[in-house]
């Protein structure tokens, strides 16, 4: 029985994969060679080299998985151009896709064809049953850290964990869930690939400081994370927390601004970097428009796979925007909304299966802070469940334990950039929720949707951010001159680190743009809210920098 057992579970011969899959056909104008050809984990880098006698400047080399979708040029994973590279090598970090391999091609930009291939087809030690994407979100009823992880192998999973000063690791066994094309909502078939398994483990919520966790199952097992334990609600400790939206996939690969994905242009390198580095940050918070997939299967895995490394440090809390929920068919369209089919037709399915929050929109406390996740794709108008639900929440807090309240939706109700479709959304989104905010004395309400950072003075007691920008990359240029705007910058990517004291919230706005020859990190805006005790909140003094 061993040895039947050993018998199934063994690589499939790539050959073999290779004859299940034709591959389009090649020139032999150039040569590319790969190393290693068998990645041992997700996210391995992997080296290449090529030499052709003359290429395009838009020429591409592109990185291919089957199953194919088609013969042509544009069913790429991702790709990168060699002229931007400025040399003839180049090192990139390669995604577990589940795949049985990849195959790297060189490609012309004027006719489209394949020009050469890699000298070896690559493919990844552990197959479709590696264990990958790891992600932590937190319960939002008991605060217990719960481990994320996607795998192509249904198998029974668990997590493995020990505090720090443990000799043994204990373990949790794992729910496992999936969906298919036929969940969603439209979209389109040749976009949707198997998405694997999900699974997800709750770890014993008395766990404090530290603790050290690997997952996956019997034979096939993560490298181990640590990861920093929640804040317990009512702690004083002081900690800081990354607030967020709109990020995307540039990707983490080696060369930053060198790798290109399928639907649009980010930056979200250098944001991922600092936040991975920050020692301050106990918790990441993502309001909507997350991997910027809309229907593309496999961009999830490249986000999961870049992100990994923040999201498990620390828990990573994600609500959704308008380009995971919005569809038509169903969902909210209010005749002055512009709630369309941003998703591509996933209606949310992908992420609430990668990052199970209770219901669209949910609460939980953090050391002295009441966080509030919004859906602003659901009806939020007044006397909408999600409004009556928002007024009771907020009524429920008990200040004695969370003096602070924070806010959050994908879109923003106040914002000084124009756009016609965007403002009526606005125009009637702060009549709706803006009295609850006063009424229930919230400190701050942080939102996305835009792509820039701007900062309110406080608006009838409440201070608005938005911080829409930790990667996708568009440029706006029409702008109300509003005197309730402290602070704007149209042009830099980042996110807003909060450092929570019992005293006062302080702002720090981390961001980059492209005229910094350095590309590291700055300092763009920095604030400090006060609490409502002694009447209106106030900003103590600002900063823009």
């Amino acid at each position: 029985m061993l040895y039947f057992l050993i018998w199934l579970l063994r690589p499939t011969p790539v050959s073999t994969l290779a004859a299940e899959y034709p591959l389009t056909p090649c020139r032999a104008e150039c040569t590319i060679d790969v190393n290693p050809s068998v990645l041992a984990r997700n996210g391995d880098p992997l080296h290449l080299e090529w030499s052709i006698e003359s290429g395009n400047e838009s020429d591409f080399i592109g990185f291919f998985a089957p199953p194919f979708r088609s013969a042509t040029y544009d069913d790429y994973v991702m790709l990168f151009r060699p002229h931007m590279i400025g040399a003839s090598e180049h090192t990139v970090s390669l995604t577990n896709l589940r795949a049985p391999f990849y195959d790297v091609r060189y490609i012309s930009a004027t006719t489209g064809q394949c020009l050469c291939r890699a000298n070896e087809r690559l493919r990844f030690e552990m197959g479709h049953r590696e264990p990958t994407q790891g992600h932590v979100t937190m319960d939002t009823t008991t605060g217990a850290l719960k481990v994320h992880w996607v795998s192509g192998d249904p198998n029974p999973g668990f997590v493995e964990y020990k505090a720090a000063g443990d000799a043994d690791w204990s373990m949790r066994h794992a729910t496992v869930a999936t969906y298919d094309f036929h969940d969603m909502c439209g979209g389109e078939v040749d976009n949707y690939y198997d998405p694997g398994y999900f699974y997800s483990a709750t770890l014993p919520g008395d766990l404090k400081g530290e603790v050290t966790v690997r997952f996956g199952s019997i034979s096939y097992r993560s490298e181990a994370f640590t990861i920093a334990t929640p804040v317990p609600p009512g702690s004083d400790e002081v900690h800081s927390v990354a607030l967020f939206g709109d990020m995307g996939v540039q990707s983490f690969f080696r060369g930053p601004d060198k790798v290109e994905v399928p639907n649009g242009r980010w930056d979200t390198y250098w944001v991922q970097d600092h936040m991975r580095a920050n020692p301050r940050l106990r918790m990441a918070v993502h309001f909507g428009d997350v991997s910027y997939a809309m229907g593309r299967s496999r961009v999830w895995d490249l986000f999961g796979t870049a992100v990994e490394d923040v999201a498990m440090r620390m828990p990573y809390m994600v609500s959704v925007g308008n380009h995971e929920f919005d569809y038509v068919g169903g969902g909210w369209h209010p005749s002055w909304g512009n709630f369309g089919m941003d998703s591509g037709g996933e209606c949310g399915v992908p992420t609430k299966h990668r990052y199970q929050f209770p219901y669209w929109w949910y609460t939980f406390s953090f050391g002295l802070v009441r966080y509030v996740m919004l859906s602003s794709e659901h009806d939020w108008t007044e006397g909408s469940e999600q409004w009556q639900w928002l007024d009771e929440q907020l009524a429920e807090v008990d200040r004695s334990v969370t003096p602070w309240v924070i806010v959050t939706a994908h879109r923003p109700m106040l914002v000084s950039g124009y756009d016609p479709s965007e403002r009526a959304v606005e125009d009637h989104m702060y009549p709706a929720l803006g009295p609850l905010l006063k009424k229930h004395r919230v400190n701050l309400f942080v939102a996305g949707h835009w792509h820039y950072y701007e900062r309110t003075h406080p608006v009838k007691g409440t201070v608005h951010v938005l911080a829409g920008s930790a990667g996708a990359y568009d440029l706006h240029d029409v702008f109300e001159d509003l005197p309730r705007v402290a602070a704007r910058w149209p042009d830099v990517r980042g996110y807003l680190e909060l450092k929570v004291t019992k005293d006062e919230l302080e702002g720090t706005f981390w961001g980059i743009n492209n005229t910094m020859t350095d590309r590291r990190m700055a300092v763009f805006d920095h604030f400090t809210v006060a609490p409502w005790a002694e009447g209106p909140v106030e900003i103590l003094h600002t900063e823009v920098l």
